[in-house]
């Protein structure tokens, strides 16, 4: 199974140009120490053949160019992207979907409270069906979802296993009072299953906590791919751009007592890699004190381009 990362940003891609963080402002100045991402996603196939997107957010077009891998043809409207996968209902995880309105059909998987979001608050779904045909897959924490194309067996398919991580709703649910939020987990990770080789990846790009599911997922996982929109609890605090902390926003920091990389440690995977970073992250800096002391630890930095096997 091989897994691209599309990219591996947080929060609509990096760097933001409006943003007055140390970070952006490096870019703008022209220091190539600092490596701009484009908002987090994956392309994973088990065929070489068959591509689906996990999470499809606003640079979406570009990540497609990016990977040849992805273009389309040779016939009209003929595409090797059999379908998108979703972790949760975020604009920056779902608004890609309008862009690749132009395929003859479009497959999704997601959760029920993910696909009800898509549906009212952000009509995501009723929108589509007026440009093109859509399937919505459901995804279940307790029924593992084989997907690939009919016939071909397990060698070409991927099994997913759906792992709640929290019940956190997008911010734009709360501009409709009139509506009920759904109390259900508003995000999920991943569990990306080989089983031709019996090797699995886990992906995690928001996590709020490490629940008993998710770290048997992370114990018998080859690879971890987790959450580093943070390195700091008060990071933003610190900056003056919000009164949230990180957990409060639903992501574990990765620095200090109980951050991720003390958590990381524990567990035998062979590669750790942090996905869904925040401009504002000091480890976007190459030569930063915060990447080495990751890079001693052996925990990786994903990059727009990075490639893994499982």
């Amino acid at each position: 199974m091989r897994i691209r990362v599309l990219g591996a940003a947080a929060g609509g891609g990096f760097p933001q140009w409006n943003c007055a963080c140390p970070n952006c402002q490096s870019v703008r100045e022209g220091n190539d120490s600092h490596q701009p991402l484009l908002q987090s996603s994956l392309a994973v196939s088990a065929n070489e053949k068959d591509w689906y997107l996990i999470n499809a957010g606003p640079d979406v077009h570009k990540q497609i160019e990016s990977f040849t891998a992805l273009h389309p043809g040779p016939g009209i409207r003929e595409t090797p992207l059999a379908g998108v996968i979703l972790t949760d209902a975020e604009f920056d995880h779902t608004i890609g979907l309008l862009s690749l309105r132009e395929g003859s059909c479009l497959t999704i998987y997601g959760t029920e409270t993910v696909r009800k979001g898509l549906q009212s608050f952000f009509p995501v779904l009723p929108i589509l069906k007026n440009y093109c045909s859509w399937e919505w897959q459901f995804l279940h924490p307790d029924n593992r979802k084989r997907i690939g194309p009919p016939g071909i067996g397990k060698e070409g398919t991927i099994l997913i296993e759906t792992v709640p991580v929290s019940k956190k709703p997008p911010l734009y649910t709360q501009s409709n009072k009139e509506e009920n939020v759904p109390e259900d987990f508003w995000e999920v990770g991943l569990v990306l299953h080989n089983e031709r080789t019996g090797k699995c990846l886990a992906y995690f790009p928001t996590l709020e906590r490490i629940t008993p599911a998710i770290e048997a997922c992370f114990q018998k996982a080859d690879i971890l791919m987790v959450d580093g929109t943070f390195w700091s609890e008060t990071e933003l605090v610190e900056m003056g751009a919000t009164k949230r902390d990180a957990r409060s926003m639903g992501h574990l920091p990765i620095s200090g007592p109980s951050g991720l990389a003390e958590k990381l440690a524990i567990y035998s995977a062979k590669r750790k890699i942090l996905i869904h970073i925040n401009n504002s992250n000091p480890i976007l800096k190459k030569d930063s004190m915060e990447r080495h002391t990751l890079e001693r630890l052996g925990i990786e930095i994903a990059y727009d381009g990075m490639e893994v096997e499982v």
